[in-house]
């Protein structure tokens, strides 16, 4: 888990977790960032990597590329000024993946992605501000930030650029980070970070963010996928003197507690928005695992066989787990699925959401109660786990 630095996690989940920024000195001691920059300009090639290229040429005068980049374009790159940003990068590197075991004091199904950064001298992608929270951990090199909870309003950016840039931006801290230093900031604090060295990785570790329609839109969609909404609609007391073409108050709070009744569920709730938190966004969605072929599968003895010589499992990065316990019943659910669990223990349901990785110890002390071989044989198939080399 990474440091707090002056402060202990229950201050920082109550005083600073969606509230307000800070930064934590040597977060992460003796971090070295497992990816270079050749390395990131190597994945800014691939068609199903999303990448940007932003370039300053003057104070407000900024010009933003979209990947896959040709390799030509680094030979014609000025030697200042411009930064490569590669998305979904724990998707790509297991090692990338793994620093977000030291994120496990919050929810693994909050994490959106870890987008990585490099940037030359002077390299940013100017003043703005995010809807979602965010640590932005220095991998390598140092980067000075300023960040403002002023004017973080959508009518203040600028018109006329393809990136949502801050018009107004008044400096109110600003901090140097050097590698294994962490700034956390929250939704809707402004922030400008810019390079000072041409060694500059940032690691930005961003959480989901969730607008009201989007809830509202999904469980609209789970009740209708389940069926789950079939009360009828009945109208209030009438009056003998109705206007027959107006559409009354208390027709409209008639549909309201209707409404309100089906929301003061709390076991559908909690099972569509297990969905709902693990559903896989578009980026990752392309670089979902290819499930084996009736060729490729092996007999359920077969690969039981192989959980007793093979140092154990491992996730597929891609994949989203979750669980929730309704009633003392552990159901699980993958990537926005309420999943079969053939009756496996809650227990094991549990540890199966817990952890990213399942070393041989850890599944033999389960393998032989209902349901478990039958359970990771089915997600073995899949490829959501797969053996660890």
């Amino acid at each position: 888990m990474i440091h707090f630095d002056t402060i202990d996690l229950a201050t920082f989940l109550n005083e600073y977790w969606q509230k307000k920024p800070i930064l934590l000195r040597n977060a992460l001691p003796d971090f070295e960032a497992p990816i270079t920059a050749e390395e990131l300009a190597g994945l800014s090639l691939e068609e199903e990597v999303e990448s940007r290229m932003v370039i300053q040429h003057g104070e407000q005068d900024y010009e933003l590329k979209r990947g896959p980049f040709e390799e030509s374009i680094y030979g014609e790159l000025p030697d200042e000024n411009w930064t490569l940003l590669v998305q979904g990068c724990d998707r790509l590197l297991p090692e990338v993946a793994d620093i977000l075991n030291d994120f496990d004091f919050l929810p693994r199904w909050r994490i959106d992605d870890i987008m990585i950064s490099y940037a030359t001298q002077g390299g940013n992608v100017g003043p703005h501000f995010d809807h979602y929270d965010v640590f932005l951990l220095q991998a390598a090199g140092q980067r000075n930030w300023q960040i403002t909870a002023k004017d973080c309003l959508e009518s203040n950016y600028i018109q006329g650029v393809d990136l949502r840039l801050m018009k107004t931006f008044e400096v109110e801290e600003s901090f140097v980070l050097n590698p294994g230093d962490i700034l956390y900031l929250p939704p809707k604090v402004g922030h400008h970070g810019i390079a000072l060295d041409n060694e500059c990785i940032t690691f930005s570790v961003g959480y989901r963010s969730y607008r009201g329609q989007e809830l509202w839109d999904s469980l609209g969609d789970h009740l209708s996928e389940h069926a789950l909404f079939k009360e009828l609609y009945f109208d209030p007391k009438m009056s003998e003197h109705l206007n027959p073409g107006e559409v009354s108050i208390d027709s409209a709070m008639q549909a309201k507690q209707l409404l309100e009744k089906k929301l003061q569920d709390p076991k559908l709730l909690q099972s569509w928005f297990a969905r709902f938190a693990t559903q896989l966004d578009q980026g990752a969605a392309q670089q979902f695992p290819e499930p084996l072929t009736e060729d490729e599968t092996p007999e359920l003895s077969e690969f039981v066989t192989a959980l007793h010589s093979e140092y154990g499992l491992i996730k597929d990065t891609v994949c989203r787990f979750a669980y929730t316990d309704i009633g003392g019943h552990t159901q699980l659910y993958i990537n926005g699925a309420i999943w079969e669990t053939f009756d496996a223990p809650d227990v094991f349901l549990q540890m199966l959401a817990n952890h990213n990785f399942f070393t041989q110890d850890m599944i033999l002390a389960e393998l032989d109660k209902p349901g478990v071989s039958e359970l990771l044989f089915d997600l073995w198939k899949l490829q959501y786990l797969i053996f660890i080399e």
